[in-house]
């Protein structure tokens, strides 16, 4: 009698780690995705900043209102550091690749912001790197089409 007493609660232990593994998987998916999102969408605001010099109606982008960039790397850096078994999958290679990418798109632009003038050849080099963000992102998810939940 005993025995059966003691071999339930591992039976259900082991029930529940196989069903977090799998809720594991598709949340990185799901987390994955968003974080992408959260990059790009970021990426695509910051751009929108670089081509207006960082004007908001008649005053200039604060430090403070940039730090909604550095957030966002920062939370997607968190994601990545928080998922060390994934970091062989195709996703989560090029997702660091579209950290870095962000990250330099991001202090470059506040390194132009902060400069003090406008300089077409600067927004060129700004807009191309905000072009490799968004090629990075597709990439990722890309790799989330193709690899298995």
């Amino acid at each position: 009698m005993r025995r059966a007493g003691l071999r339930r609660p591992v039976f259900f232990l082991a029930l529940a780690i196989v069903a977090a593994s799998g809720c594991y998987s598709s949340d990185y998916n799901r987390t994955m995705k968003a974080n992408v999102s959260l990059l790009s969408d970021m990426s695509d605001k910051l751009a929108d900043y670089c081509r207006t010099y960082f004007k908001l109606d008649d005053r200039q982008l604060s430090s403070e209102e940039m730090g909604e960039f550095y957030y966002a790397f920062n939370k997607a850096n968190a994601f990545s550091s928080s998922t060390p078994r994934e970091a062989s999958r195709p996703s989560h290679r090029d997702f660091v690749k579209l950290l870095n990418a962000y990250e330099k798109f991001a202090h470059a632009a506040d390194e132009y912001r902060l400069g003090g003038k406008s300089d077409p050849a600067i927004l060129a080099s700004l807009l191309s790197q905000h072009a490799q963000v968004r090629h990075l992102a597709g990439k990722v998810t890309e790799d989330l089409k193709n690899e298995p939940d």
